[in-house]
C-alpha cells in the first residue's frame, strides 16, 4: 500500500495543477456542450469503430479530467471537436500503431468575452494481438483527447499569469508550458519579455524557436532584429525569406539596411523578392511617420 500511495502522489499533484489551470480569477470555465464538427468523414470513422457519440464522450471526459467544469456556469464555453487524421503508423519493433489526431476549439458562449482557444493533438495506441482494432482506435482517441484537453488547460493557465510568471515559465522543463508562455507573451506584445525570449531563442528546440520568432515579430521590438538577422544567415532560403518579412514588420534602421542588402545581393530570387516586399512595406510605413514629425517642426518655424 505504501508503494501505491507513493506512486499516486505525483499523479494527484498533476491533476490538482491541471484543475487549477482552468481558472482565471474567481470563476472556472464551464463546458456546456461538446459537439463533433460538421464534415468529419463518417466512412473513415466507421472503419475504425469510432462514432460521433464516442468521440464527443471521449472529449467531454478528457476536458473534465483536465479540470474544466461541466454544464452551466458563469463562464460557459462550447467545445467543438474534429477528427482530422486517422492512420496506421509504423511502430518499429513494437509493431504498427493506431494514430488519431483531434482538433478542439473552445469557444465562449458569450461572444467577445475572450478569443476562442484551439488545440491540436495526436494520440496513439498499439495494434496488437492483445486488443481488437476497435479497442486500439478508441485508446488512441482517448490519448489524443487527453493531450488536447491538457493543452487547453495549460493555455488557460498561462493566460491567467502576469509577465513575470510567463517569463518564469520559459524555463519550465515541460515544452508545452514554454510554448504557451511564448504564445501569450506574443499576443500581449510584451516588450518586457523580449530579453528572456531572445535568450530562449538560442537554446530552444526548433519548433518552439519557430514560435519565439513569431512572438518577437508580434511584439515588434527593435532589440529582436539582430538576433533574427543572425538566425537568417544560417537558414535555408525559405526560412530566410520568412525572417526577412518579420524583420521588415519590426522595422528600424538596422532592419532597413539588412533588407536592402538581401534585396540587392542574395543569390536566391525568392529571398530577394521577399526582402524587397518587406522593404517596400517598411518604407511606406515610414513616410507618414516622417511627415507627421516634420509638420510640427515647420509650424514652429
Amino acid at each position: 500500500m505504501t508503494g501505491r500511495r507513493a506512486r499516486s502522489a505525483p499523479l494527484a499533484a498533476a491533476i490538482s495543477a491541471l484543475a487549477a489551470a482552468c481558472t482565471i480569477g474567481p470563476e472556472p470555465i464551464h463546458v456546456v456542450t461538446v459537439q463533433l464538427a460538421a464534415g468529419t468523414p463518417s466512412a473513415a470513422l466507421g472503419e475504425t469503430g469510432l462514432d460521433p457519440a464516442g468521440i464527443e464522450g471521449a472529449m467531454r471526459s478528457a476536458l473534465g479530467g483536465a479540470g474544466f467544469k461541466q454544464g452551466e456556469g458563469a463562464r460557459p464555453h462550447a467545445a467543438g471537436v474534429d477528427v482530422t487524421s486517422l492512420r496506421v503508423a509504423p511502430g518499429g519493433a513494437s509493431g504498427p500503431r493506431a494514430e488519431v489526431t483531434v482538433d478542439v476549439v473552445l469557444t465562449p458562449v458569450t461572444p467577445g468575452s475572450i478569443a476562442p482557444r484551439r488545440e491540436t493533438a495526436t494520440g496513439s495506441a498499439p495494434l496488437s494481438l492483445y486488443a481488437t482494432p476497435r479497442e486500439a482506435w478508441r485508446a488512441a482517441l482517448d490519448d489524443a483527447a487527453q493531450r488536447a484537453a491538457e493543452g487547453l488547460a495549460l493555455g488557460v493557465r498561462a493566460e491567467g499569469k502576469g509577465v513575470d510568471g510567463l517569463v518564469a515559465d520559459l524555463e519550465s522543463k515541460d515544452p508545452r508550458v514554454r510554448e504557451q508562455a511564448v504564445r501569450v507573451l506574443g499576443e500581449r506584445k510584451s516588450r518586457a519579455a523580449v530579453p528572456a525570449l531572445l535568450a530562449r531563442l538560442k537554446v530552444e528546440d526548433p519548433r518552439i524557436a519557430h514560435r519565439i520568432v513569431g512572438a518577437l515579430a508580434q511584439i515588434g521590438d527593435e532589440r529582436a532584429v539582430p538576433a533574427l538577422i543572425d538566425l537568417s544567415s544560417a537558414s535555408d532560403p525559405v526560412l530566410t525569406a520568412r525572417l526577412a518579412r518579420f524583420v521588415g514588420d519590426i522595422g528600424g534602421p538596422e532592419a532597413e539596411g539588412y533588407l536592402q542588402t538581401l534585396a540587392s545581393g542574395h543569390p536566391d530570387p525568392g529571398v530577394r523578392r521577399a526582402a524587397q516586399e518587406a522593404l517596400d512595406d517598411l518604407t511606406s510605413r515610414a513616410r507618414p511617420a516622417a511627415a507627421g514629425a516634420a509638420a510640427p517642426a515647420a509650424a514652429a518655424r
